[in-house]
This record gives C-alpha cells, structure tokens and sequence, in this order.
C-alpha cells in the first residue's frame, strides 16, 4: 500500500501524479476534477455535499453521497488508501502540502513577500515560477475550476511575473526582457501592466521608437479590443519617452473605474466615410468657432440598421479630444424590449457612472437632473445619448454649457431641433458608391474590383442598409467569390418569399443577410442566438447568456464570440454583449421557429431562475446569516456566481441593476411572477445602501402586484414587510406602521411564523420611534421568544437589540445595557457586522444616559468603523450626532460642534428631517461659546 507521503501531484501545467516516483495515471474527466478539489483544500476536509457541487455543477447524480464515494474508492485504489482518508461529514487528502506544486508555488510567493532582501526575493520568486509549466488542471472540464481557482492563480502567476521583472530591471540590462516581454504582451495583449513594463524596458535600453510604437500598438488593441483608451500609467509613461526624460517606474495599470468618463463605445476600425460625415466636420468646425459658452446639440436620426450609432461613434470618437473633461455614453433604450429609459433613470445612471454615490442621488426626477447638471457645469463634456424614443426623453439630461450633446434616434426629433436648436442629420440608405466603398473595407478592394458586377449586384439585394451589407460580407469572406455570394442571396430571398417571411416588411433585405448568415452558424451558435432573442433585458453577461442557453460558461464565449464575428451580437463593452433591436427581433423568430413551446419555457425559466438566485448570491455576500427560506421551493437549475466579499456583491447589483428591473417586469407578464417578488426580496440590502428611497418604494408597490399576482400571501408579506422597512428609512413612521402590520397579517394568515417574529420585532422598532416604549418591549419580547423557540441566532440578536431599545426609553439602562452586550456577543460569534453597527450605536446611547461617556464614546466610535466599512454614510453620520451630544455633556463644547457639523453637511446631502433640529443645536453652542 503506498504511504502518503510518496504520492505527488504537478498541477501547474501537464496533469502529472506520480507514486513514489511512477507515473498513475489518473483517468480524465470528473474523478480529475473530484482529486483537484481534494487538493486544493489539502490538510482540510471537504464535505461530500461540497466535492458533488464541484464535480457536478450542472446536475448532481440521483444518489450523491453513493457516488462520490465510488469515486473516492476508485482513487484510492490508484493512489493507495491512505492517501485520501474519511473525515467528518466529508474526505481529506491526507498527503504534505509540499507534495503539491500548487502549494509549493503559493509557499514560494509568501516567503518572497517575507524576504529581507531583493536578491533573496528574486531568487524565491524564480523557483516560484519554474514551477509554472502551461495552464494549471489543464484538459479539466469543469466550470468550478475555469471560475474559483484557475483565474486566482492566473493572477498570482501574474503578480509574481510582474515583480520578478521588476526587480530583474533593477539587476540586468532591461534589453535582456525585451524578448520575454514582447511575448507576454502578445499572449496577453489587453493587460495593460505587461505594456508598461515593455515600453519602459525599451526606453531604458535606447530603443525609442519601438518604445513610441509599442505604445501606438497597445492603444490600438485596448481601442479595438475593450473600446477604451490607454490608462493613465500607459499615457504618463508615453509623455516620459516622448520627451525622452528619465522614464518613470512601471506602476500597475489603474482599476477600470478611473476610466469610468471614457465611455464612448470603441470606434469601428474599417468604417467607411458617409457623406454625412463631412457634413458633421462641417458642422464641429463652426462649433469650434463658436465663442459663445452655449451646449450644441446634433440629432441624428434614420430607419432601423441605417448605421445611425456606427456614425454617431465613429464623429464622436474624431472630435473627442476637443471635449477632454468627460466622453460619456448612455443607450436610452427608446427602441427595443421594454420601456425606454425614463429621464430620471438616465440621470441617475449616468450620475452614478460620475463616480456620486447613490446614496447621494434624489428621488425626485427633477433635483435628479439639476444634480447632473451640476456636476457637469463647467467642464467640457462630449454625451452620446443612444436610440432615444423622443425630445422629452433627451431635454432634461442636456449640460448647461461648453459641451456636444450627439442623440441617435429613429424618430427626427423635431421638437429637439425647434426648442433647442439641436442640428439635424437624417440617414438614408447608402449610395451605390458608399456602398461599394463599404463593401471594399469590409470584403477587400481587390476583391470587389475583380467582381465589380457581383459587388454592385449585392448592394443591390442589401438596399443600401449599412447593417445587412456588414453581415453579408463578413459570410463573403468564407464564400468561394462574390458571384457566389449573390446566388446564395438570391436563393435565400426565393426560399423566404416562399415561406411568406418579410413580406411587405422594409427589412426583407436584412431578414435575407441574416437568414443566410445565421444558418451558415454552428449548431452552438445558432442556439445561443436564438435563445438572446428571448432575453428580456438590453445587454448580458457571458454566465447570464451561459445560463440561458444552458451550456457551461467555457462555451458560451465561445458561442458569443462566434456571434460578434459574425456581426450578429455587438460588444461595446467589455464582459457585455447585446443585439442590434432588428437582429434581437429575426433571433426571436428563430426561437418560435426553431424550438418547441416546451423548450422555449426551459430557457425562459432558466433564466428568470438564473438573475433569481444571482441575487440570492449577491445578497448572501452582504448580509451572510441571514435566512432564506422565502425561496422555497425554488432551487437554482444552473450555478448561480459566487462572490468573494460583500463590494463585489453590490458591483455586481449596480452592474445588474438595470437588467434585473427588466428580467422581473417581464417575470412577472409572463407567468413567472413568483421569481419576481423573491428577485425584490434579495435586493432589499442593496436598496438600503444603494438606491434612493422613493425609488426602492416605487419598486416595491409594484411588486406586490407580483406577489398578489403569484398568489403567495407569504409572497405579500415578504414585499409589505420591504416596502414598510423602506418607509421606516425614510422617516414615514405612519406609513411603514400600515405596511408591517399588512405584512403581518399576511404571515400570520399563511402560517409563516419565522416571518411573523420579523414582523413583531419591525413592529417594535416602530412603536420604541413613536415613543410607545412598553408596547416596543412588548413586541420585542414575543419576537425574541419566537425566534429563541426557532433557534435563529441572528434574529434573537436583532431583537435583544430592539428590546435594548425600548428599555432606553422606558430609562432602564442597566437592562438595556445588558441586552445590547448580549446581542453584541450573538453578533460577534456570528460575524454579523451590519446588525452589530445598529447594536453598538444603540449601546453607546444607553452608556450616555447612565452617564458613562467614555464607554459610550468607545461604543460609538465602533459603530462609526463599522458603517464606514459597509459605506453607509447617512447611518455613520447618525451616529455622530449622539458623538456630539455625548462630548457636550461630557463638556467638550468645541469638539461636540465639530462632530455636530459634521454630521449635519452629511444629513443635509440626504435631505434627512432631522438636519434642522441638527442646525438647531449648533446654533445653540455658538450662542453658549459667544
């Protein structure tokens, strides 16, 4: 039998195990994948629920349990028995951690990060990455694998490559990296810190000009390849070689949110010039003349397909340097599935894109748009606002002053042209030439000379429509000439003019290019463009479209890639893709055409259930105790993601946010309302830190016409309950009293007792506001009792809390001292850093009042690191009221009113009812100074 320690395993490049120096071979597919978690937590056990979920990410096996342990047994007769042992509740790999290149690499990387010297460093890190020899579990299908752990480790392979030529730089001639850099960049051409490091390593060596030209190449790729410009590292280190000074350190490539005003859609790189377009130069160079300080606005408008966006671009992208301040970019979604883009929706998504805060931003749709204005006033601003429905729609989103307002739109926009003197541009299909011309940059000049009679027939059969001869030549490329492209057309227009397609439809021309286009697709492909088409939201990620189409996430991209080679999807953002509203509309035709009623459903469910548990995801990040049995009995038909930490759980909703208002809507038309309500009920965190709170109520009543819809009186309850919590926020005491106690009639008609405590405990916090301290101790006390009953920690917690609370105001602060501490200990066994910030600021006020001001102080300064933790501003500024009131009793009047002021600046932002009694106070301890 082989003893553990013989065994090794080289996971970082070929998949190798060896016993005691013999190669075992290992068989490919999940038993792989069941060894490689094994190994990944070796030392710990893993549980055999964690180990399936891993091997069987898409449909676990009918008997779990039964056939993990056939395959630990089959292992363990490759390896020897001992080598993986039974644990609690799961399975270990019971060998070192040094028998795993994996974790000799990572023991590597920690002493480098420990080391006293560079060259000891230098020296740990090369034996680090000499470990590395291709793709970590490589021939390895599994989508936990491509997800958790090889792009973390592709980041430590990167972390450590980066600072090993660093410190080589400093050592030996940067001349001697160039080579291995110049790979690098051309295996990873979009990671900007490789650049940088090349660019810098030419300078260094006097090789100036490919230092210029590396730095033409990298900007070329991040514009074609992520629509972006270069960062500020790669500009400032291009400044540095073009005035040939001493040229700066490398530094990392800045977050992608200090190029969030960049955000201009990446310019097409084979555009051919419109007339329009030198009328739209005409039209920049009067503007330019212009010394009047006055925005100028252009409407461009024309059919569907005409190429109104690939010109408003491609200008927008020629005169961006006259607007240096911000570029800024908003489709308005007037065309298309769902409602357009309500103006206060836009000013509220663009203001958020401004880097303000959405805790900062009104509810109202007015103050919203004189807040845009703002923050737009006085810097030199190019907007792009994309398919608009209507003036009205664009007019309150326009800046004040020095600044190019560009609007696509299939109506004319007339009203925008009279009352705002906006220029008019009005696409018509293009002519013969432009065509051609279109055709040469696409398909190859030469090409198009030698079938110069085929070339003019196809701009014939695409009438001009910009969109079809794209599609077309794109599949012409693949064809065997042009001649034959025309035949195939010809054909496919006989073939739908048979089958009554777009008959008397202006879009019979582009329903021919992508009819042939999409039946030249692979059978993968063609199934995820059908399947987009059912996609009830404007633009998807790569794991939302995986889910979708039900394929793992791997070949989902590679679908979608298929796709915007094709020119059927666009991606004019990076990880975003979406289709063109016409190519969204012949998808959708395809599904009805091509997939069942049955099948269609599938995708539909699987998608409502995939943004569902998304969310569930996202919110479990945030609050991670809290319980969610208002899922039952829905459970996730596909992976949803995970989240590393709460800040990528509320990226991810602010990314999402608008998606997720469309999928529920449409949820909720379309017989899946029960998704939607429980869809709201996982977002109420991030409505409390993140949207304004007339919004997140707006949001809720309609959301209970879902629940109502779905027929869940638990479902109404859950909604009622969010919807009075909103109101408490706000300060509607009245208003979230209605609310909670129709939510608790709801529970307690449907027999849901967990929800009841909530509710009695919401309850309590109402009445201990009101003033009605021992109805507030009353109720807390039956929500404790029940939640004690129910062995749910965190609820009794949160109503030690409340109770605390009421006893405070009833003047029991020895008691309520007692119950705050309790419910601290809860808080802190369980992690609960949200509740325990409301715990220790409600702590802090009983020490005040029982004249403790310096436990008070401490208890108030926890409370204050806890919120700033979680960015809850309005809740930290709360608190420093009680900071002040506290240090002016204490005598402290100076610094009181410092903490006072504070506070007042931060609760004057949310325009807070209690920043006048603030005011007030302040004013008193000038008068008592003076």
């Amino acid at each position: 039998m082989s003893r553990g320690v013989d065994v090794c395993f080289q996971v970082l490049g070929p998949w190798e195990v060896t016993d005691a120096g013999r190669p075992v071979v290992i068989p490919a597919g999940r038993m792989r994948v069941l060894l490689a978690s094994l190994m990944v937590s070796v030392g710990r056990s893993v549980p055999t629920d964690t180990l399936a979920e891993q091997v069987w990410p898409e449909r676990m096996p009918a008997r779990v349990r039964a056939t993990v342990h056939t395959y630990v047994a089959r292992l363990r007769r490759l390896l020897g028995h001992d080598v993986i042992q039974t644990a609690p509740g799961g399975y270990q790999l019971a060998v070192p951690a040094e028998a795993i290149d994996l974790w000799a690499f990572r023991e590597l990387l920690r002493k480098a990060g420990a080391a006293d010297a560079p060259d000891e460093e230098l020296g740990l890190l090369r034996q680090a990455l000499a470990l590395w020899r291709g793709r970590p579990f490589v021939d390895m299908e599994s989508s936990w694998l491509d997800r958790e752990v090889v792009p973390r480790l592709g980041d430590e392979w990167f972390s450590a490559t980066e600072r090993r030529i660093d410190l080589e730089m400093r050592v030996d001639n940067p001349g001697n990296l160039v080579a291995e850099l110049r790979d690098l960049v051309r295996t990873y051409p979009t990671r900007e810190s490789l650049w940088l490091r090349l660019i810098d390593a030419l300078h260094r060596c006097g090789r100036r000009a490919e230092a210029l030209d590396a730095y033409q190449e990298v900007r070329g790729v991040l514009t074609d390849e992520l629509g972006i410009d270069p960062g500020d590292a790669l500009q400032q280190m291009h400044r540095g070689v073009l005035l040939d000074g001493a040229a700066p350190a490398p530094v990392e490539a800045p977050p992608p949110e200090s190029v969030a005003t960049r955000q201009l859609p990446h310019d097409i790189a084979n555009f051919s010039s419109r007339a329009e377009l030198a009328q739209l130069q005409r039209l920049m160079a009067t503007i330019t003349r212009n010394e009047r300080r006055v925005t100028h606005i252009v409407a461009i408008d024309g059919a569907p397909g005409i190429g109104k966006t690939t010109l408003a671009v491609h200008w927008a992208h020629l005169v961006a340097r006259a607007f240096p301040d911000l570029q800024l970019y908003l489709n308005l979604r007037g065309y298309g599935p769902g409602e357009p883009m309500t103006p206060s929706a836009a000013a509220e998504t663009l203001l958020r894109g401004l880097g303000v805060h959405s805790d900062m931003i009104p509810s109202g749709a007015d103050e919203r748009t004189a807040l845009l204005r703002s923050v737009l006033a006085g810097r030199r601003v190019l907007l792009l606002l994309d398919n608009a429905r209507d003036a009205d729609q664009v007019r309150p989103l326009l800046p004040g002053a020095d600044s190019l307002v560009v609007v696509t739109s299939r109506n004319q926009l007339r009203g925008l042209s009279i009352r705002d003197g906006a220029h008019r541009v009005t696409l018509g299909p293009l002519p013969p030439h432009e065509a051609l011309a279109l055709l040469a940059a696409s398909f190859g000049g030469a090409r198009v000379a030698a079938e110069r009679d085929a070339a003019t027939r196809l701009v014939e059969l695409c009438d001009g429509l910009p969109l079809a001869l794209a599609i077309v030549a794109e599949r012409a490329q693949r064809a065997g000439g042009l001649t034959e492209v025309v035949q195939a057309l010809m054909d496919e227009r006989i073939r739908l003019d048979v089958f009554g397609d777009g008959e008397g439809d202006p879009h019979t021309d582009l329903w021919v290019a992508l009819s042939w286009s999409y039946r030249a697709l692979g059978p993968e492909a063609a199934a995820m463009f059908r399947r987009l088409g059912l996609h009830p939201a404007d633009d998807i990620s790569p794991d939302a479209a995986a889910a979708l189409a039900g394929v793992p996430l791997r070949r989902a991209k590679h679908a979608l890639d298929k796709l915007v080679a094709a020119h059927l999807l666009q991606q004019r953002r990076p990880h975003r893709y979406e289709l063109h509203d016409l190519v969204r509309w012949y998808a959708r035709e395809q599904a009805e055409r091509d997939e069942t009623p049955a099948e269609r459903l599938r995708v539909e469910r699987r998608v409502v259930d995939w943004y569902l548990h998304a969310a569930v995801a996202a919110d479990s990040a945030m609050l991670p105790h809290r319980r969610r049995d208002y899922l039952a009995p829905y459970q996730p038909e596909v992976e949803p993601p995970e989240f590393a930490d709460a800040a990528a759980a509320v990226a991810w909703f602010e990314r999402e946010y608008d998606n997720i208002r469309s999928v529920m809507r449409w949820a909720d038309n379309n017989g899946f309302s029960g998704h939607a309500w429980r869809m709201l009920t996982s977002m109420t965190a991030f409505f409390e830190r993140r949207i304004p709170w007339q919004d997140a109520i707006e949001f809720h009543e309609w959301a209970l016409g879902a629940a109502s819809a779905a027929g869940e009186r638990t479902g109404e309850g859950y909604v009622l309950n969010g919807l009075g919590y909103m109101c408490l926020l706000k300060g509607d005491l009245d208003t979230a009293l209605r609310h909670f106690r129709g939510a608790l009639d709801r529970f307690r008609s449907s027999g849901h007792v967990r929800g009841e405590a909530m509710l009695w405990g919401n309850l309590s916090t109402i009445y201990g506001e009101r003033g009605d301290h021992l109805t507030a101790r009353r109720y807390a006390t039956r929500a404790l009792e029940m939640y004690e009953s129910l062995g749910y920690e965190r609820g009794c917690a949160l109503n030690l809390d409340n109770l605390g609370v009421a006893l405070y105001a009833a003047g029991r602060y020895d008691a309520a001292i007692e119950c705050h501490l309790e419910a601290g200990e809860i808080n802190g066994k369980l992690g609960e850093v949200n509740s325990e910030a409301i715990n220790r600021h409600h702590l802090g006020r009983a020490y005040a009042a029982q004249g403790q001001p310096r436990p008070a102080l401490r208890a108030f300064r926890a409370a204050i690191d806890m919120y700033r933790g979680l960015s809850n501003r309005r809740f930290e500024a709360l608190v420093m009221v009680d900071v002040g009131a506290t240090l002016q009793e204490a005598g402290h009047s100076g610094l009181a009113r410092s903490f006072l002021e504070t506070a007042l600046a931060t609760l004057k932002e949310y325009d807070d009812p209690g920043a006048q009694q603030i005011h007030e106070a302040i004013g008193a301890l000038h008068t008592a100074a003076a």
